[in-house]
């Protein structure tokens, strides 16, 4: 069996990607992972390489979309007959074992696949009966029995979205680390906020929204909050009770223009996050927009903000509200700026591009 195309003129690749079952690409609403991977599609797309993606749903790319489930979960979620509660993690080992046998049957249709499904360690076994070369690519952090499963495969071919993902899990051969990226397009500079502070995310414990309206609060501010997947009871007993309308106000989850314009217009984003979040999408858009971040060190946080300069890494409530009071210390031109260099679409694309032609290269000497 080949491994890749040896027929194949560069940068002309044969690229398989491998969406999640959660939602669409692009993701109407909330969908990072999602984002991402259609990002790579059109990214892939424009540099003239061969795209077949892997989804469910009606999924919208210029790529050849393969459907391997009618709907996505998000959609079955919405079928109240469905009580069971583990039906969507049965929906979505189901649409994995689809997508294997696709694979099985198409191999030779692909030079690399990009994996991009939160289980994709699922995959590691296929890998030793089929020579094309899977890239998975980690959206989650990892754990102690994965990364014992991961460390098994010396061609797992693992990269991750940050440095930090990788603390503490050193068994693991990593391929690489690649940024996520977003378009500078869609998120243009805007030099001249509104008078308010955005805090936009899950309403969960760990996205902590509630740290953000006491720090609001301290320094007398307006602060707006949007997001949706409402964590209950978290959100009734800390978070509702504190919303008055005036100075704390709460949107829902936003799409769109509508959560652009409110990151173009914010004068920072609050984000203090209490898990080790593997990137944050919502900071590297915010920075784009030229609105400041003012954040927890936990996760990726101090490997996307730059103390004092794109925004302010902080510990607490106390912090945070001084923080506040000295944002206008922080050029918004210098965190469009640090978006452009190492946070853009074409600079991800980038650096999976010279990942595909290496461990092709490579697969094809063996």
């Amino acid at each position: 069996m080949p491994c890749g195309n040896k027929n194949m003129q560069k940068r002309k690749l044969k690229i398989a990607i491998i969406a999640p079952p959660f939602t669409t690409v692009p993701p109407k609403g909330h969908g990072g992972t999602e984002r991402i991977a259609y990002e790579m599609v059109e990214g892939f797309k424009g540099r003239g390489h061969q795209v077949t993606l892997f989804g469910a749903g009606k999924c919208k790319t210029s790529a050849k979309f393969v459907q391997i489930l009618k709907q996505t979960i998000e959609e079955r979620k919405k079928d109240t007959t469905l009580t069971e509660s583990f039906r969507p993690l049965r929906i979505e080992t189901t649409y994995l074992a689809k997508v294997m046998e696709k694979i099985i049957k198409k191999e030779k249709s692909f030079d690399i696949i990009f994996n991009h499904s939160k289980n994709n360690y699922l995959f590691l076994p296929l890998t030793r009966f089929i020579n094309t070369p899977i890239i998975n690519i980690l959206h989650l952090p990892l754990f102690k029995e994965v990364e014992d499963f991961y460390s098994k495969f010396k061609n797992a071919n693992i990269v991750t979205v940050s440095n930090n993902q990788r603390k503490g899990f050193s068994k693991i051969n990593y391929l690489a680390t690649v940024y996520n990226g977003i378009s500078t397009e869609k998120f243009k500079l805007s030099e001249k906020p509104k008078d308010y502070f955005l805090f936009l995310g899950a309403m969960g414990a760990h996205k902590n929204p509630k740290d953000a309206i006491m720090a609001a609060k301290r320094a007398n501010v307006k602060l707006i909050l949007a997001g949706g997947k409402i964590r209950e009871p978290y959100f009734s007993k800390e978070i509702k009770p504190l919303i008055d309308g005036d100075k704390i106000k709460y949107l829902g989850e936003v799409y769109g223009e509508t959560k652009i314009n409110l990151l173009k217009n914010a004068r920072a984003l609050l984000f203090p996050i209490k898990w080790p979040e593997p990137f944050g999408l919502v900071t590297i858009e915010a920075m784009a927009c030229g609105t400041p971040v003012i954040a927890y060190p936990n996760g990726a946080v101090p490997e996307i903000v730059e103390d004092k300069k794109t925004g302010f890494i902080i510990k607490n409530v106390l912090e945070m509200a001084k923080a506040i009071e000295k944002i206008d210390e922080i050029d918004r031109k210098k965190c469009r700026e640090r978006v452009e260099k190492k946070f853009s679409v074409e600079k991800m694309i980038d650096e999976y591009e010279k990942i595909a032609f290496k461990i092709v290269e490579k697969c094809l000497k063996i």
